[in-house]
């Protein structure tokens, strides 16, 4: 069963390397609009939280190894022979985002912005003229900033490395069922706290709609309730 799950979620992925413009993997788009990064994202992260719950089902059968830390890696002295970040082939992550509280961090604040210059465009940025005579301040706002629209043009570098890593993952459970076992081991081998926390997160996968809005979110809810055991519940009326 979950190999149909693994090639129509194959099919998927290939549909939106299609919808974002990138058919081949040579094909790299720098920049793409915004409304078409937003489509793409919207069936990408339930495709990525399903991969991951299909990773966890082919890795049952396999043992758990014992943890051992590895030994720390000497920095090379000379950076500039070194491969470029961006170069190298995308790895897929195994581990769910997790879920922001924000009663657990009460104390928690928004990092503050850094003063702009008195020419800046942002509205809430104003500028008062002092006339050292008595007289009250005038104070003058800034033109607003210029409105964001769908056609807007936005980096696509980080989509194409997820959609690749995302293909390739599906393309090798093998490998990705002895990352996902090691994940698992090292984080066994950890002390408590939150780098002891399994890989998938409890309560609902990421992603999750309640309204499926495409194929991606059923496929999503089956692989969730197969790997906590729990049997699907029937179809809505």
């Amino acid at each position: 069963m979950t190999e149909n799950y693994r090639l129509a979620l194959l099919r998927i992925v290939a549909g939106l390397f299609v919808s974002a413009g990138m058919v081949s993997d040579d094909a790299v788009i720098e920049k793409l609009p915004r409304h078409i990064r937003n489509a793409v994202l919207l069936i990408l992260r339930p495709a990525e939280s399903a991969t991951r719950r299909i990773i966890a089902i082919f890795s049952r059968d396999m043992a758990v190894p014992e943890y051992v830390t590895p030994p720390k890696r000497k920095r090379a002295k000379n950076k500039g022979t070194g491969e470029k970040r961006g170069s190298r082939t995308p790895q897929f992550c195994l581990i769910d985002p997790r879920k922001y509280f924000p009663e657990l961090h009460p104390n928690r604040r928004k990092p503050r912005r850094k003063p702009k210059a008195s020419g800046s465009t942002d509205p809430h940025i104003q500028v008062r003229l002092g006339t050292f005579d008595g007289e009250p301040d005038f104070i003058l706002w800034s033109e607003p900033k210029a409105v964001l629209t769908p056609e807007d043009e936005v980096s696509a570098k980080a989509l194409y490395r997820r959609l690749l890593a995302l293909k390739l993952a599906l393309e090798d459970m093998p490998k990705q069922a002895k990352r996902y076992i090691r994940e698992v081991a090292k984080r066994k081998a950890a002390a408590p706290g939150p780098k002891s926390v399994p890989p998938l997160r409890m309560g609902l996968p990421p992603g999750y709609r309640r309204k499926h809005l495409h194929k991606v979110d059923e496929i999503l809810w089956d692989c969730h309730c197969l790997v906590r055991h729990e049997p699907r519940p029937p179809d809505r009326a």
